[in-house]
């Protein structure tokens, strides 16, 4: 006789999800997930019409509406991995598709600049929460044709852009400012380190949909700058969000590919 009495994904009154306060019809094909609230509301001036609003009352919020007539969701996943791959199963139950992040991150080899753009082709399983998905050898990879059209997308807007493997890890400060741990992973050509991509990437691939991601580089571990220490501080005001306008774009053009 089974413990557990609960089904894998729960639903209160109305087919209202817990965790995102959304329901059937509030999510679209395409979704893109950002660490902030206020990006979410943002984001509405460059859709052309916003077709829902559902506010979860807590860190998560999500829009949904049109950009050049093509249904797209905007959703706030908090940071994390564990609070991004809640957010993800939900919008995956309610019919999301193709996930790309806007994120940023810090970077852990010389040659990459504040303001740069990190596509991860893959990230270290370095958090807590792929281990309930998959076994220790199961790889985080974004889908090839996300990060094609990430890149084609973020180098036509005018930036540098970096591709390879990235770490994900559960603590800005305990797991990202320890010595030995730099020093592996920068010799080891890692680009750069942040806390959500790894749990991005294996949930879609254990869910068997498509994810990607673009980060914008606002520190440097080895080279010692950072955005939340004064230096370049509009990458956090402005460029954070900028993103968002080549990930739009590099989702229309995914839909015809993958959908």
């Amino acid at each position: 006789m089974s413990l557990l009495k609960l089904p894998r994904y729960v639903q209160m009154p109305g087919n209202v999800s817990p965790i995102t306060g959304c329901k059937p019809g509030d999510v679209a094909p395409l979704v893109v997930l950002t660490n902030l609230r206020d990006h979410v509301r943002r984001s509405e001036a460059l859709l052309d019409e916003v077709t829902h609003r559902v506010d979860a009352g807590w860190e998560v919020n999500t829009v949904t509406g049109l950009y050049g007539g093509t249904p797209v969701t905007v959703s706030s996943a908090g940071i994390g991995a564990g609070q991004t791959s809640n957010v993800m199963e939900e919008l995956i139950n309610l019919g999301g598709r193709i996930f790309i992040q806007v994120g940023a991150t810090g970077a852990m080899q010389e040659d990459i600049s504040m303001g740069d753009i990190v596509i991860p082709t893959g990230s270290v399983r370095d958090e807590g929460t792929t281990r309930y998905y998959a076994p220790r050898g199961y790889p985080a990879i974004s889908d090839y044709r996300v990060v094609q059209a990430l890149a084609k997308a973020a180098r036509s807007a005018g930036n540098t852009v970096h591709t390879g493997i990235i770490r994900t890890t559960d603590g800005f400060y305990a797991s990202q400012r320890i010595e030995k741990y730099v020093q592996e992973y920068h010799d080891l050509h890692v680009l750069s380190v942040e806390q959500e991509v790894a749990a991005i990437l294996t949930v879609a691939s254990t869910r068997n949909v498509f994810a990607g991601a673009t980060l914008l580089v606002i520190g440097n571990l080895v080279t010692g700058e950072h955005s939340l220490n004064g230096d370049a501080v509009e990458l956090v005001e402005s460029e954070y969000f900028d993103q968002m306008r080549y990930v739009l774009r590099a989702l229309v053009e995914l839909k015809d590919e993958l959908l």
